[in-house]
């Protein structure tokens, strides 16, 4: 197998996007109907002086905002499961690396930088590839 290191590094940042995913998950199902959270809000909206919103919208649009990361976490969970198998497929190594960068940037943004570290493990994955393929063709 030419692709280990790059498959390892993938792995390594599907890795950190699951526990991101794993995270999101928890925190939206301890979100609704907790009192820590209701109070935490309470003192966060008094301290910001914000009064455009209730303290429940606040905590609903908190809440859409960890479905959000569970989902694009989600996504790029699965792109680097693909580009995985196409590290398994010796001549899709190019592939491979072209998902791996496109992923790393569009990983990076959507996760609202909580993807970085997934994103450059990702994206040296993805410039070895490249550079990999290249050598030997």
């Amino acid at each position: 197998m030419k692709y280990k290191t790059e498959t390892i590094l993938t792995a390594i940042g599907i890795l950190l996007f699951g526990i991101l995913f794993a995270g999101s998950i928890l925190l939206y199902g301890n979100l609704e109907g907790s009192p820590d959270t209701l109070e935490l809000v309470q003192s966060f909206m008094e301290d910001e002086n914000i009064d455009e919103f209730s303290e429940q919208q606040l905590i609903s649009y908190i809440g859409y905002l960890f479905i959000y990361l569970s989902v694009v976490s989600f996504v790029w969970i699965i792109s680097g499961a693909l580009a995985i198998f196409l590290f398994k497929k010796e001549d899709k190594g190019k592939t491979a690396g072209i998902l791996l960068i496109v992923t790393a940037v569009l990983g990076t943004l959507s996760t609202i930088g909580l993807g970085i570290f997934s994103g450059i493990l990702y994206l040296i994955a993805g410039v070895m590839a490249l550079t990999r393929s290249r050598s030997i063709s």
